[in-house]
């Protein structure tokens, strides 16, 4: 398997919208990267082990809880790829002793699943960076600084994908994604900040599937702000400050929580639109997109939501049923 085969352009199509609001609904589907059950975790985990091999590294310690997507494609990378990897999943957002099928993957793609809290995850890491060099290898764990601002780099080359894209559909006013641990969030407004247009180009906007507002913030500043130093690129902070849009009203309560109205939503779009949500990311972040759209009174718009997928995670939500 070639590495540079996993990912392609995806395509951007109108939608139905299920809240008939008075703007044009549009979606980016990523859901359909061709690895893994596709999703902007592909993107990034071809980033991740392109960075790991550039690091002179040949184990991947990947990071999430039972339900992450990364997870799945990172862990399913490595068995297609003969690389050794840890998957380190944490039991504070577990909320329920649920067996979802991502979590199961894991294992079955042969990751070595290291169970712990959030609080142990430093120490966990270091001993399987031990480990890994006690037997000759070198360990590159996904959440170290310069890790994760090479992840938020991928969607800095979306943002211009969807640009150029856009320019069949008269251009966009909005781009919203479901923001979790920030990474797609922030390449997409480092891509506008970093555009000749950014003034007059869409408002990028992300809907918190998992974090407060205080933390979600931070966490985009870090990611944007390091790409920048990174890069060299000089970019006032207030300029910065002005692009981070992040949303927390719809938060229903933390990372996987939701309501019956997120449930509902996501088995009505695949009976109007074909095209399947789950709870945890994509149906959370499209309900917060159309509340936001009504509550802010906009209309006459024309709105992207970026499908980050996630389609293992609807079939979970079917297993409730």
């Amino acid at each position: 398997m070639k590495l540079e085969n996993i990912t392609f352009k995806t395509p951007i199509h109108q939608i139905t919208s299920l809240y008939g609001n008075d703007n044009e609904i549009y979606f980016k589907r990523d859901d359909l990267q061709p690895f893994s059950f596709g999703g902007n975790k592909v993107r990034i985990a071809k980033k991740i082990i392109e960075h790991m091999y550039a690091s002179g590294c040949d184990t991947l310690i990947t990071y999430g809880n039972k339900r992450s997507n990364l997870c799945r494609v990172t862990t399913n990378l490595c068995a297609a790829l003969g690389i050794k990897c840890y998957m380190v999943s944490v039991t504070d957002d577990d909320h329920d002793d649920k067996k979802p099928f991502n979590g199961e993957m894991a294992h079955l793609f042969g990751a070595e699943v290291v169970i712990c809290t959030k609080a142990e995850v430093d120490d966990v890491v270091s001993e399987l960076k031990e480990k890994t060099a006690k037997n000759g290898g070198k360990a590159y764990y996904i959440n170290e600084p310069d890790a994760v601002i090479n992840q938020a780099s991928t969607y800095v080359d979306v943002y211009n994908e969807i640009i150029e894209q856009s320019k069949e559909f008269g251009g966009f006013d909005y781009i919203f994604c479901a923001s979790g641990s920030g990474t797609t969030q922030a390449g997409l407004t480092i891509g506008k900040l970093l555009h000749q247009d950014s003034s007059s180009g869409p408002k990028v906007v992300g809907i918190s599937i998992a974090r407060v507002y205080e933390r979600g913030v931070m966490k985009l500043k870090e990611h944007i702000n390091g790409y920048m130093d990174l890069n060299g690129k000089e970019i006032s902070q207030e300029l910065i400050d002005n692009e981070i849009n992040l949303a927390t009203e719809y938060l229903c309560g933390g990372y996987s929580l939701f309501t019956d109205e997120i449930k509902k939503a996501c088995t009505k779009m695949l009976s109007v639109n074909g095209i399947e949500l789950d709870t945890t990311y994509t149906g959370k972040a499209y309900v917060g997109c159309e509340k936001y759209l009504k509550d802010n009174n906009i209309k006459g718009k024309k709105v992207l939501f970026v499908h980050t997928g996630g389609l293992p995670l609807f079939f979970d939500l079917l297993n409730e049923n």
